[in-house]
């Protein structure tokens, strides 16, 4: 696109919209705009049924906490965080507000009392982390009492954008929340945003 044309753009904000695409994704599989599927959906091999059942029962306070976020961060035409000059990313004049799921993770984290995160490998919990100039390990057993276990929901966002006249990926935003009830409430943090 030509600097002109580009620069003429308008820096308006349009309140996000989630589209919901109704073709079921039968191999669970990551999905794009092109593929108009319902979104995978991972469940950590420890949750149980009714723990899954509960926390997709949030669905629709997941959704608004994360258009509360796409607004205040990426679609708002007043945030000073938005990006309007040649080549920067993201830009808000390409965004559209259109938004679908492309994943969407329900599972636990095991954080240490200085809140590093453990993972379970071969029956325990393992924390890896890089000093600078190699991978270290660190070792707990499941039931230590070091560690507490928290509920974590990762949620993909796929915003789409018009760039040359055609509605497309624009940009994936990965959400997660932790908390350590069922019912307690949800905060997202974003973990990252880029291009698709």
């Amino acid at each position: 696109m030509d600097f002109f044309k580009h620069s003429r753009r308008q820096k308006k904000g349009v309140h996000p919209h989630q589209i919901v695409f109704e073709k079921e994704n039968t191999e669970n599989t990551y999905i794009t705009w092109e593929d108009r599927m319902k979104p995978r959906i991972k469940l950590d091999d420890s949750i149980t049924r009714e723990e899954y059942q509960a926390l997709a029962s949030r669905w629709d306070e997941m959704l608004s906490l994360a258009e509360a976020i796409l607004w205040r961060n990426y679609l708002d035409p007043n945030s000073d965080a938005l990006m309007s000059e040649v080549d920067s990313f993201p830009d808000i004049r390409y965004l559209t507000g259109n938004y679908y799921v492309g994943d969407v993770s329900y599972g636990y984290i095991y954080r240490d009392k200085s809140y590093r995160a453990y993972h379970i490998k071969d029956g325990r919990l393992r924390h890896k982390h890089h000093n600078g100039k190699e991978w270290l390990e660190e070792w707990l057993p499941m039931d230590s009492p070091e560690i507490t276990r928290y509920y974590q929901i990762l949620l993909s966002l796929h915003l789409t954008g018009d760039e040359g006249g055609k509605e497309d990926d624009y940009m994936g935003l990965d959400l997660e929340a932790e908390f350590l009830k069922l019912d307690d409430p949800i905060e997202f943090d974003i973990l990252s945003h880029d291009v698709i």
